[in-house]
């Protein structure tokens, strides 16, 4: 399991809007320069983003990006599973009607517990955490 290049950038342009982009709108080019992602690929994320309802954009001079959603509201959980579609640990996690072994499966039970731990730490992390403690641990 390794999350795509998209979700971390994704997590790392939230978290420069959640900083930046509450007041004011952030500029493409600044957000490329802080963030250190290129312009193209920000904005193909962005577009990802603005679509769910979590960043708007302002046109004009003065325009760019903002946060529209409350940094405390966005978890990791919500960014995972809008640029991923969500982590599952295993195939049958995921697919539990195609595993000829689900009913029987011995360490299934292991699975899940791990999939619920997983899930709650992705959804126990907020970017208002990571705001305050940007060391804060997994």
């Amino acid at each position: 399991m390794k999350l795509s290049a998209k979700t971390r950038y994704a997590a790392r342009i939230l978290l420069f809007l959640a900083k930046n982009g509450l007041e004011k709108p952030v500029s493409s080019s600044q957000l490329a320069a802080q963030t250190g992602i290129s312009s193209q690929f920000s904005e193909q994320i962005l577009r990802q983003l603005r679509l769910a309802g979590i960043t708007g954009s302002i046109r004009g001079a003065k325009g760019g990006h903002v946060l529209l959603r409350k940094p405390e509201e966005l978890t990791f959980g919500c960014i995972v599973k809008l640029m991923e579609g969500g982590i599952e640990l295993t195939n049958c996690m995921e697919k539990p009607g195609e595993c000829a072994r689900f009913d029987g499966c011995e360490v299934r039970k292991a699975w899940e517990n791990l999939q619920a731990t997983l899930d709650g730490v992705f959804e126990s992390i907020t970017l208002r955490d990571l705001m305050h403690d940007p060391h804060i641990l997994l």
